[in-house]
């Protein structure tokens, strides 16, 4: 993760460096500070705490960059613990239907096979459904991953219907005594309403099998994307009713903080962090982890 939050890092530690140089603390410099923190994306939430903390033990002092990376880092740490969690599955439903919904390009495809392949390694029978039938690549990058990973998939012709896809997908993961149901969903946000409508579609119909399905609804968010990231929470988790998000790219932006201002608003589990393209590149998301590699310190962990 640390490597995958280096141009984070690098970015953010450089400018800090530079504003402090030689300086007391002072409201110039408060200011500025803040002003470069929500522009590393990290919200003014969390911007407004790491300066007032920051202002309460150092005011009219010398201060230097290591001391608001700590700061920083601590108030970090603050945010993002309440939403680290581990992705824990209710396996008295079976099969346990997670699906995974996000804006075509945030990974989702790539994060299903990853996944598929952490939940077959802990020993479950899992079952992939290629729901996004509006793109060929998807449903053959689906395949590609079931086959990697052992899995078996249902998968229907280009364009068919998503939502009897996922009934079919259901009813076979149930006859087959599969553990785990993934099911991919299309991301289309250009037809925002047509989309929207499908996904509420494929959430009713699962709903008719089993009223508590889906058991879990994962959102996939791009890092790079920086402030449309926060965005796009708000659209999916009204439709499909997200339970939890995992954030993809982090190794390809210096944009890391984005995942900050998403916990501080909207307060989800975040599950996973993507930081590579390997199958292992998936990691649980760790908050103490997280907010060192963002802030550039050395791992405080034994």
């Amino acid at each position: 993760m640390r490597q995958g939050l280096a141009r984070t890092s690098a970015q953010l530690g450089a400018q800090i460096s530079a504003l402090f140089t030689k300086r007391k603390l002072d409201e110039d410099t408060l200011e500025e500070l803040e002003d470069l923190l929500i522009r590393a994306d990290l919200g003014v939430e969390t911007a407004l705490r790491i300066t007032d903390t920051l202002s309460s033990e150092r005011y009219g002092k010398d201060v230097s960059g290591e001391d608001v990376s700590r700061i920083m880092a601590g108030e970090i740490v603050k945010v993002l613990k309440p939403v680290a969690r581990p992705l824990e599955l209710d396996l008295s439903h079976k099969p346990h239907v997670i699906l995974v919904v996000g804006v075509n390009g945030t990974g989702k495809t790539t994060t299903i096979g990853k996944l598929a392949a952490k939940l077959s390694r802990a020993g479950l029978k899992v079952m992939l459904a290629a729901g996004d039938t509006f793109r060929a690549a998807a449903i053959e990058q689906l395949h590609i991953w079931a086959s990697r990973t052992g899995c078996e998939i249902v998968s229907n012709k280009l364009g068919a219907d998503a939502a009897g896809l996922a009934y079919d997908a259901y009813e076979k993961a149930k006859a087959s005594g599969q553990d785990v149901l993934i099911i991919d969903t299309a991301g289309r946000l250009q037809n925002k309403t047509e989309l929207m409508a499908e996904l509420e579609k494929i959430v009713r119909v699962l709903g008719k099998l089993d009223p508590d399905a889906p058991h879990t609804v994962l959102q996939t968010l791009d890092a790079t994307t920086g402030q449309n990231a926060l965005n796009q929470v708000e659209i999916f988790r009204n439709v499909a009713g997200v339970s939890g998000l995992i954030m993809t790219k982090l190794d390809g932006t210096a944009r890391g903080g984005i995942l900050v201002a998403i916990a501080a608003k909207h307060k989800l589990p975040v599950y996973f962090i993507g930081v590579g393209e390997g199958v292992d590149d998936l990691e649980p998301f760790d908050a103490e982890d997280f907010a060192e590699a963002i802030a550039g310190l050395q791992t405080q962990k034994q």
